[in-house]
Formats: structure tokens, C-alpha cells, sequence
């Protein structure tokens, strides 16, 4: 096992360890053991590009930003989910699948969008649609798509594009 596969399977066992709200070992086991094999499930291998160092610094640099929006895309989704569960949101079902087009994402852009879409509450990845270049989601807002289309595109262009484009 390479150095970077360790770290890989340390990064995803320890986002398991978070997801269960614990450090034990048995945990930790647990997340190593799903780290590889998800890992094995889904290479990724021809998805990331070689790098020249200035490239990888200049990526390095903007991924505060990303991961700043990030926490700040979940945080008001967590709210639009509360709001909706306690009947504040005003309407009733809103709930519906949008196709979002893929546009010039790389397939580590797209595999990252899908992550980011089913990471905030309210949104899920459905499918990916290689042959028309779009991803659907389900969203428990979808009143308006073309909303969720140009915020999905908006999040990609201001701060996932700069780190996995």
C-alpha cells in the first residue's frame, strides 16, 4: 500500500469515524475496511491528471474557499430541511427530480458535484447521465429548476472549478 492509498483510506476512515459521531477503534476498523473497499469499487484511476507543482499549489490555495462554501451550502440546506419538516416552509410538496447539466466539468468536476449535491441536506444524486451530459437529482425544493440549475452552476463556477474543475 502506497503512501497516498494510506492516506486516502485514513481520510475516508476517519469521515466514517464523523459520520458516526465516534473515534473508537472498532469505528475506526470499520470506516478502514469501507475506505477500501469503496476504494476498490470506484477506482479513480485516469480522473485525476498530472499536476505540475505551481498547479497543485494554486488549487491547494482556493480549497479553504471551497470548503468554506461547502460548510456554508450545508448549513442553509439544514435549514431549508428544518423548515420544511416543521411546516414553515409555506407551501406543501415541493419536492421533484432536476436534470443539471454537467456543462465543462472534468469527470472528477462531475464526480465532485454529485458528492457536494448529496452531501447538502435536501438534494440527492439520482443518476448520471454520461450520453446527455446531465445529473439528476432529487431535490425536496424543486418550485423552481432553473433556480437550482444556476445555483448548482453558480457553486461550481465561485468555488469548486479553482480545486477539481
Amino acid at each position: 500500500m502506497t503512501l497516498r492509498t494510506a492516506a486516502r483510506v485514513l481520510a475516508l476512515a476517519l469521515l466514517y469515524a464523523a459520520m458516526v459521531g465516534s473515534l473508537h477503534p472498532v469505528d475506526l476498523a470499520v470506516g478502514a475496511v469501507l475506505a477500501v473497499g469503496v476504494m476498490r469499487l470506484f477506482p479513480m484511476a485516469g480522473l485525476s491528471p498530472a499536476l505540475d507543482a505551481r498547479e497543485r499549489w494554486r488549487r491547494l490555495m482556493h480549497l479553504p474557499r471551497f470548503g468554506g462554501a461547502l460548510v456554508v451550502l450545508v448549513v442553509k440546506s439544514c435549514v431549508q430541511v428544518l423548515r420544511v419538516s416543521f411546516g414553515r416552509s409555506g407551501r406543501e410538496d415541493r419536492s421533484g427530480v432536476v436534470d443539471v447539466p454537467m456543462g465543462e466539468r472534468t469527470a472528477r468536476g462531475v464526480q465532485l458535484s454529485s458528492w457536494v449535491m448529496s452531501l447538502a441536506p435536501g438534494t440527492v444524486l439520482l443518476e448520471l447521465d454520461w450520453e446527455r451530459r446531465v445529473m439528476r437529482m432529487h431535490a425536496l425544493d424543486a418550485s423552481d429548476p432553473e433556480g437550482l440549475r444556476r445555483q448548482q452552476d453558480d457553486f461550481y463556477q465561485r468555488y469548486q472549478r479553482a480545486v477539481f474543475p
